[in-house]
């Protein structure tokens, strides 16, 4: 059995190493909203204003143009950490898989996963997710989704070898069933667990404010 990190060092997730297939050719990490904000961007800055201790971005090999972006929206922000994903094409695992491991080279006691086409999650969603899982002590905890988990998940690092094993085009669904009752469900707003991966859902995302935080 592996040990839990008994150290409190969450580290963020944002799986940013997607294809983007279905906003093709137009890349949705990089859509602004009515502020002028990158839907990467503003999920970004979300992460990095949250408890998380540092904010590794996991972005694909083949998108440098992620990796420049990232780098000049937050020069000279210590907190944040880019990772490649050299198996990008094989799907969602191979992002997650990258992910744990800079988590775990981090020494990360948890991770918390955010998906990058979730702008509308706040800081205080993710603050109280991080605040829950380390009062629970669960190993995993996920806002409520009308009695489900939705994304983002925290991670205990007991679940990283297992969080690693999946494969494919898929995150951590299955392994959330598995778990059932060890998994701790926080109240969440339902308007803020929306992705943005649709041409439409883009046109919304154009209409957008600017981030309240």
């Amino acid at each position: 059995m592996v040990k839990p990190n008994t150290a409190f060092r969450p580290i963020a997730l944002v799986l940013a190493a997607g294809r983007s297939s279905r906003t093709a050719p137009d890349h949705k990490l990089l859509a602004h909203d009515a502020a002028g904000q990158t839907m990467l961007a503003r999920t970004v800055s979300t992460a990095l204003h949250s408890n998380a201790e540092q904010v590794v971005v996991v972005v694909p090999p083949d998108k440098p143009e992620l990796s420049a972006h990232l780098s000049n929206t937050f020069q000279n922000e210590q907190k944040l950490h880019l990772c490649l994903a050299h198996d990008a094409a094989d799907g969602l695992s191979a992002s997650l898989r990258a992910g744990i491991e800079a988590a775990e080279a981090l020494k990360a006691s948890s991770v918390l996963v955010c998906l990058a086409d979730m702008p509308l999650v706040s800081t205080g969603l993710l603050n109280a997710l991080l605040a829950e899982h380390r009062r629970h002590q669960a190993a995993a905890t996920a806002p409520d989704r009308g009695g489900r988990p939705g994304n983002p998940v925290v991670w205990s690092s007991t679940e990283f070898a297992a969080l690693k094993q999946i494969r494919g085009d898929k995150g951590g669904r299955a392994l959330l069933q598995a778990l059932g009752q060890k998994v701790h469900l926080v109240p969440a707003p339902l308007e803020e667990l929306v992705d943005f991966d649709t041409p439409e859902r883009l046109a919304v995302y154009a209409r957008l404010p600017a981030q309240s935080g």
